[in-house]
C-alpha cells in the first residue's frame, strides 16, 4: 500500500514539476524576461538634481543602481549638451565595461550655467539592449 501511495505522489509531483517548467520562461528565474520586447533602463542616481555644484571639485561622477552584472555585458554612456538627445548635441558617447562603475568625468569639461543631459543603456549578454534612462542637470558654479 505505501508503494502504491509513494508511486501516486511521484506521479503527481511529477506532473506538476514538468507543467510549471515548461509553461514558465527559464529567464523569469533570474529576473528578467528576454521574451519582452523592452527591458527596463537602469535607475539613475548621481546626477539627477537640476543644479550641479562643481566648485573644488575634480570631477563629477555619474551613478546608477547597477543590475545583475552576470547578465550586463556593459554600458552605453552618452553625454549631449542641452536637453535635446539629439546626434547635434552629442558630445560623448562611449561603450564601458560592466565593472567601471562610477563613470567620472573631469570637471573642466563642463561649462557653467549650461545645461547637460546624460542617457544611459545597459547591453546584456544577449545582445539585447535596455530602454535608455536619461536626466538632465545644470552646471550652476565651477
Amino acid at each position: 500500500m505505501s508503494r502504491r501511495v509513494n508511486l501516486r505522489l511521484t506521479v503527481c509531483f511529477a506532473f506538476l514539476f514538468s507543467t510549471f517548467i515548461f509553461t514558465t520562461p527559464a529567464t523569469s528565474y533570474l529576473g528578467i524576461n528576454m521574451y519582452n520586447d523592452s527591458m527596463p533602463g537602469p535607475k539613475l542616481l548621481y546626477p539627477i538634481t537640476e543644479d550641479i555644484v562643481l566648485t573644488g571639485k575634480d570631477y563629477l561622477e555619474f551613478r546608477w543602481m547597477r543590475s545583475n552584472m552576470a547578465i550586463t555585458d556593459h554600458v552605453v554612456f552618452k553625454l549631449y549638451k542641452g536637453y535635446n538627445t539629439i546626434q547635434d548635441n552629442l558630445i560623448m558617447k562611449q561603450d564601458f565595461p560592466v565593472d567601471a562603475y562610477p563613470i567620472k568625468l573631469p570637471a573642466s569639461q563642463f561649462e557653467e550655467e549650461k545645461v547637460y543631459t546624460w542617457v544611459l543603456i545597459e547591453v546584456f549578454r544577449s545582445g539585447k539592449k535596455s530602454d535608455k534612462s536619461f536626466s538632465s542637470f545644470k552646471v550652476i558654479k565651477k
